[in-house]
């Protein structure tokens, strides 16, 4: 009946809405408004816009409903139904009201969806720092592209060097020696 999710997101299915797939599929795409979902060759896309007439400074705080301009930033998303998933999401440019903010105009951010720079969703950015984490180099670029999430080993090891530390545990460490007389002595600190 359907050859792809594609089909299914573009026709839709008997009861339920296009709107209501979109948000069982893409919960994060929850604050943004969708406009249109399509396929294009082997991928799907979203076309999606914020809703919002405000947005905080990151430099200072301070809230804002001036604007400044828009954009479109092309984010990829997680996989769905072994298909690339490319979001194109018109976001604002706001002036920040603070003249003594260093920061004249600044870009929205969609909470749970968008980082600063970033060119993928944070759905995305998490699903390959677990990749990451079990395969690095040429056998995780290949699981990657296998989800249809191409991307380099060395991206992997990009993002390899930027995900955060682990937290240490600090023990206290001590053992049991042996002295040449056979005698065992603690090397635990007093």
């Amino acid at each position: 009946m359907f050859s792809s999710v594609a089909d299914v997101l573009i026709t839709g299915i008997a009861g339920v809405s296009i709107k209501e797939l979109v948000a069982v599929l893409f919960p994060h795409l929850a604050r943004v408004c969708v406009d249109q979902v399509f396929r294009s060759g082997a991928s799907v896309r979203i076309r999606a816009r914020t809703a919002t007439s405000e947005a905080k400074c990151p430099g200072c705080g301070a809230l804002s409903q001036r604007r400044h301009s828009h954009y479109e930033r092309r984010l990829s998303d997680t996989a769905v139904g072994n298909q690339e998933v490319l979001i194109h999401l018109r976001v604002h440019r706001f002036w920040c009201p603070n003249d003594a903010c260093d920061k004249k105009t600044f870009a929205e951010q969609v909470p749970g969806l968008t980082v600063r720079y970033g060119r993928r969703s944070i759905t995305a950015g998490e699903a390959l720092g677990d990749i990451v984490l079990a395969l690095v180099g040429r056998a995780g670029a290949r699981l990657a592209e296998r989800l249809a999430a191409a991307v380099s080993r060395m991206t992997l090891t990009r993002l390899i060097r930027n995900l955060p530390a682990p937290p240490s545990r600090l023990r206290r460490c001590w053992a049991w020696t042996t002295s040449p007389c056979g005698a065992a002595e603690s090397t635990a600190r007093s």
